[in-house]
């Protein structure tokens, strides 16, 4: 076999290993962008809201409705993902968190604490939609869609 043959068989194999490189970072690419874009649609599905039923402070009417995110801190704090501005509520009241499609609630150590049916909540708590969260002179209902 001539020199000359070996070069071009060689070419012929370089230039299909570059082909076969090009096409699996283009695959990959591509599985990446799906997850990309399975997980952005989970982040925009809505999960519930939370419903004010009672509210001793004006600005806060009963039927107002704050959206639930996978974690969703309560508090009167404006950095609160539910801004509850109560003087009966702590800044960081409790948080509300999704943990393997089931909600929780759990008080941080609030100064007036957290009811859940009207019962105190001591430790991280399963709740279900229907379930009314009393924080301080507000009361909230968990609606989930």
């Amino acid at each position: 076999m001539s020199p000359i043959l070996v070069l071009l068989v060689l070419r012929g194999l370089l230039a299909l290993l570059l082909y076969a490189f090009l096409a699996a970072l283009v695959w990959l690419l591509w599985q990446d962008v799906r997850v990309a874009a399975k997980a952005s649609a989970s982040r925009s599905r809505r999960l519930g809201r939370l419903v004010v039923l009672e509210s001793a402070v004006p600005a806060l009417a009963a039927g107002a409705a704050f959206p639930l995110l996978p974690i969703t801190s309560l508090g009167r704090a404006a950095t609160n993902t539910a801004p509850l501005l109560d003087e009966a509520v702590s800044l960081e009241h409790a948080l509300l968190h999704l943990r393997e499609g089931q909600w929780w609630l759990e008080d941080l150590e609030s100064r007036n604490g957290t009811r859940l049916n009207d019962a105190p909540v001591t430790e991280p708590t399963l709740i279900v939609p229907g379930d009314i969260i009393g924080l301080g002179h507000i009361k909230l209902k968990l609606e989930l869609e």
